[in-house]
C-alpha cells in the first residue's frame, strides 16, 4: 500500500489528525502494521526503514516530512582554537565549558599553527602540566598538578611504553585535539591519573571532499611530508573514510644524537546519521627517536655541565629508542529514543618499544666519573580496552536529569626482555677513554606484567534553572600478575570505590561557577619487609572557579583555585633498603588560569598560567622536605594576527613566551634547575590554496634545562631552530 494512503488511514482510524507531506510519501510503500498500541505506534511501524521523519508537536500531533540529512562536518578543533563541542571525556554528552572543573583544549589548529611535531611541545600551551624527558630508560611522560598520568586516547585508558605514557609518542598529524583535563578522574579512567588527565583525540572522517599535502623541512636535516586526504563514500554523504600518511626524517637531533624518525598511516571510516554514528579507525606508527640530550650536574658549583655543541655526553649517534604503534579503535553512539542513547567503544592497542642506549646511573666523583649502564631493553605492551554505558535524559517539570550507568573492561599484558650481557661500569665523560664497551645485545631476562581491571560506573545530571548538579561513583576490580625471568606468578587483587561529585551555577548567559571534589587512586601491590601489602595511594582534588564566555562567545575564560592532597607514597624503609614503606603524601594548592579564542577579526589569543605550592604533609629525613621535578610557576602565552592584504591573499604573524620557575632535582633542596624563558615567531601567508609558514623556535637562543629529578640526567632544552612548512589544498 502506498505510504501516503496508509497514513491516512491511522489517522482516521485513531481519530489523529496528521499533517504528511506529499513529496516525503511520494513513491514509498509502507512497511506492514501489526497490533498498533497507538497512532504513534502505528506510524512508526508503516514508516519504519523508510527516508522521511516522523516529528509530535507539543500538543501531540504528527507531522510527516522529508527526513531529516545529517552527516559528518569537520571537527571545530581543525579550524579553530575555541573549541567548544561535546568531548569523549564526558560519558554525560557535557562540553568541556559545562563540566565542573577546570580544562583546556589545545585544538589542532593552533598546533599547525605553531608547527608543533611532538607531545612535549604541544603541551608547552598547557598549564600545570609538566613534561618528563629526564629518564635513563628513555622515555617521556608528563604530570599534572605534581602527579604522573598515563593519559587516555579517545576517552579510553591505553597501553604504556616503558616509560612513555599513553599517547606520547602518537604523530601530532593524527590528533585533533589534546584535552587537558585538570583534577584526578577515576569516574572516566578508573586507576591512576591522580592529579589529571591528558586525553588525546584523533581525527575524524567528515563528508566533504578534501586532499590537503604538506612538506617541511628545517633545522638538522629535518624532512616531512603529509598527506590528508577525506571523501565522502556515498551519495548522501553519510559514509565518509579519510587517511592521513606522514613520512619524517632528519640528519640528527640537536645533541648529536640519531635524527627522528616518523612513519604514520592512520586510514578511519564514518557512518553518521540523525541517530547514529559510527567510526572505526587504525593507526600504524613506526617512531625512531634520538636520545634525549643531557648533561649532569656538578655537584661542586651546584649547575648543569657545558658540554659541547651537538656531542653526545657518553657514546656515539646511534642512541635512542624505536616504537612501533598498531591501535585500532571503534565507536558506536546510537540514539535508541529521544529519551535514550547508548555507546561503546573498544581499542586495541600494541607498542613495541626498544632501547638502545648508554644512561647514566650515578655520580661517582666530582671529576667527571659517572657509573653508566650499556643495558637496553624491548618490551611488547597490549591492551585492550572495552567501554560501554547507556545514557537516559528526561524531564520532571522544571527539572531535567541525565542518568548514565555503565562499566569498562581494561586487559592488558606487558612483556620486557632485558639484556643479559650489559652491566654497569665506570666511565669519566671529562677525559672519555680510548674504547667504550658496546651497547648490550644479547636479551634474554625476562619481565611479564599482566592486569585486568573491571570497573562499574554510574553519574547522575540535574539542572533546574541556573544550577546543574552532578555526582558520580566507580567501583574497581583489578588483578594483577607478574613474573620474573619465569618464575612463579604471583597474583595480587585490589578493590577500590571513587565518588565524585561537581556543581556549576550558571549567573548569566555567560559568566558560571563550578565546584568540584574528586577523587583518584592508585592500586598498590607492593609488599613490605614483613609480607603484608602497602596501602593504595588515593587522592583528593577540591576546586573551585568560574567560566567567562567573552567577546560574544568567541573567547572562553577558565580560572580556579583548587587544593589537591595525596594521602601516602611509598619511600625506601630506612631499616632495610631493599623494601619500601608507606609514607603521609603531598599537597599542591594554587590557582589555574587559562583563556583561548577569537576576540576580535584576525586576532587569535591561547595563554595559560598556574602557580602551585607544593609540600609534603610529613617533611623527614629520609624523605625530604621539597617536592622535586615540580616547578611552581608554569606559563604560556600565544598571539597571532591575520589579515587580508588581496584577493585570495592573507598574511600574518604569532608569537609565544612560554616558560617555568625554577625546579628542585631532589627533596632535600640541594640542586635546582633554574628558571627558563623562551619565546618562539612565526610567520605565515596564504595565497589561495597555498600555505606557507616560517618559524623560528627558542628566538634569543636561551640555555634552558628541562625539569628532573636526577643529579645523573639533566636533559637539554632546545637550541634556536628554524621550520618551513608548505602546505597545499587541491581540493
Amino acid at each position: 500500500m502506498p505510504l501516503s494512503e496508509a497514513l491516512q488511514r491511522i489517522a482516521d482510524e485513531w481519530n489523529a489528525p496528521m499533517d504528511i507531506d506529499p513529496a516525503a510519501t511520494e513513491g514509498l510503500t509502507a512497511k506492514p502494521v501489526v497490533d498498533a498500541r497507538s497512532e504513534r505506534d502505528a506510524v512508526d511501524q508503516a514508516t519504519r526503514g523508510l527516508p522521511v521523519a516522523v516529528q509530535i508537536s507539543d500538543d501531540g500531533r504528527i507531522a510527516i516530512i522529508n527526513e531529516l540529512v545529517v552527516i559528518a562536518r569537520l571537527n571545530e578543533a581543525e579550524d579553530n582554537v575555541l573549541v567548544r563541542g561535546a568531548t569523549s571525556s564526558s560519558r554525560l554528552g557535557q562540553s568541556l565549558r559545562e563540566q565542573p572543573r577546570n580544562t583546556q583544549v589545545i585544538s589542532s589548529k593552533l598546533l599547525e599553527r605553531q608547527q608543533a611535531q611532538t607531545l612535549t611541545e604541544a603541551l608547552a600551551n598547557a598549564g600545570g602540566v609538566v613534561a618528563n624527558t629526564a629518564t635513563v630508560q628513555g622515555g617521556v611522560s608528563f604530570s599534572v598538578r605534581g602527579f604522573d598520568s598515563n593519559g587516555a586516547v579517545n576517552g579510553l585508558p591505553s597501553a604504556s611504553s616503558s616509560t612513555f605514557a599513553a599517547g606520547t609518542t602518537l604523530p601530532l598529524a593524527n590528533i585533533e585535539r589534546i584535552e587537558v583535563l585538570k583534577g584526578p578522574d577515576a569516574i572516566l579512567l578508573g586507576s591512576d591519573n591522580l592529579g589529571g588527565t591528558i586525553n588525546i583525540v584523533t581525527k575524524k572522517p567528515y563528508a566533504e571532499e578534501r586532499l590537503h599535502v604538506t612538506a617541511e623541512t628545517g633545522s638538522f636535516g629535518l624532512a616531512r611530508g603529509t598527506i590528508d586526504a577525506n571523501q565522502s563514500l556515498t551519495r548522501d554523504d553519510r559514509l565518509s573514510a579519510r587517511v592521513i600518511a606522514t613520512a619524517a626524517t632528519a640528519d640528527r637531533n640537536f645533541g648529536g644524537y640519531r635524527g627522528n624518525e616518523d612513519y604514520l598511516f592512520a586510514p578511519s571510516v564514518r557512518y553518521k546519521n540523525a541517530k547514529s554514528d559510527i567510526i572505526v579507525s587504525a593507526t600504524l606508527g613506526n617512531q625512531l627517536f634520538g636520545v634525549v640530550p643531557f648533561t649532569v650536574m656538578n655537584r661542586v658549583t651546584g649547575e648543569p655541565y657545558d658540554i659541547p655543541d651537538g656531542q653526545p655526553l657518553i657514546g656515539g649517534k646511534d642512541q635512542g629508542v624505536q616504537i612501533e604503534t598498531t591501535q585500532f579503535n571503534a565507536e558506536i553512539s546510537q540514539e535508541i529514543t529521544d529519551w535514550l542513547s547508548v555507546v561503546a567503544r573498544g581499542q586495541h592497542q600494541t607498542i613495541n618499544f626498544a632501547l638502545r642506549q648508554y644512561s647514566p646511573f650515578a655520580i661517582l666523583d666530582n671529576n667527571g666519573l659517572l657509573l653508566v649502564s650499556s643495558s637496553g631493553t624491548r618490551q611488547t605492551s597490549e591492551n585492550d580496552t572495552v567501554d560501554a554505558f547507556g545514557r537516559i535524559s528526561f524531564d520532571t517539570g522544571a527539572v531535567s536529569h541525565k542518568i548514565v550507568a555503565g562499566m569498562t573492561v581494561v586487559d592488558s599484558k606487558v612483556r620486557a626482555i632485558y639484556a643479559g650481557d650489559g652491566g654497569l661500569f665506570p666511565y669519566n665523560f671529562l677525559n672519555p677513554p680510548a674504547t667504550l664497551r658496546p651497547l648490550a645485545r644479547n636479551y634474554n631476562l625476562s619481565f611479564d606484567l599482566d592486569s585486568t581491571q573491571y570497573g562499574y560506573y554510574g553519574q547522575y545530571l540535574i539542572g533546574f534553572g541556573p544550577v546543574h548538579l552532578v555526582a558520580g561513583v566507580r567501583h574497581n576490580n583489578t588483578t594483577i600478575t607478574s613474573a620474573v625471568s619465569g618464575g612463579t606468578p604471583v597474583e595480587n587483587e585490589t578493590n577500590a570505590t571513587t565518588p565524585n561529585y561537581g556543581a556549576v551555577v550558571d549567573l548569566t548567559d555567560h559568566f558560571s561557577l563550578f565546584g568540584s571534589l574528586a577523587f583518584g587512586y592508585v592500586p598498590v601491590t607492593t609488599l613490605d619487609r614483613s609480607g603484608n601489602t602497602l596501602p593504595d595511594i588515593r587522592s583528593r582534588n577540591a576546586e573551585i572557579g568560574v567560566k567567562w564566555d567573552l567577546f560574544d562567545e568567541r573567547v572562553l575564560l577558565n580560572a580556579s583555585w583548587f587544593n589537591i592532597r595525596q594521602t601516602n607514597l611509598l619511600d625506601r624503609d630506612p631499616v632495610d633498603p631493599r623494601f619500601q614503606i608507606s609514607v603521609p603524601g603531598q599537597q599542591g594548592e594554587g590557582i589555574d588560569i587559562n583563556v583561548s579564542g577569537r576576540p576580535f577579526r584576525g586576532l587569535t589569543v591561547s595563554a595559560a598560567y598556574t602557580r602551585t605550592n607544593y609540600k609534603f604533609l610529613e617533611p623527614s629525613n629520609t624523605l625530604g622536605n621539597t617536592v622535586n621535578g615540580q616547578p611552581r610557576d608554569v606559563y604560556n602565552v600565544y598571539a597571532s594576527y591575520e589579515r587580508k592584504i588581496a584577493d585570495r591573499m592573507k598574511a600574518g604573524i604569532g608569537a609565544s613566551v612560554s616558560g617555568r620557575s625554577s625546579s628542585a632535582i631532589d627533596r632535600l633542596d640541594l640542586y635546582r634547575i633554574p628558571a627558563a624563558t623562551f619565546a618562539n615567531l612565526n610567520g605565515f601567508l596564504s595565497i589561495g590554496d597555498l600555505d606557507i609558514n616560517v618559524g623560528v623556535r627558542n628566538l634569543f637562543d636561551a640555555e634552558n634545562f628541562n625539569p628532573t629529578r636526577s643529579i645523573n640526567y639533566v636533559p637539554l632544552g632546545e637550541p634556536r631552530t628554524w621550520r618551513l612548512t608548505v602546505g597545499y589544498r587541491f581540493f
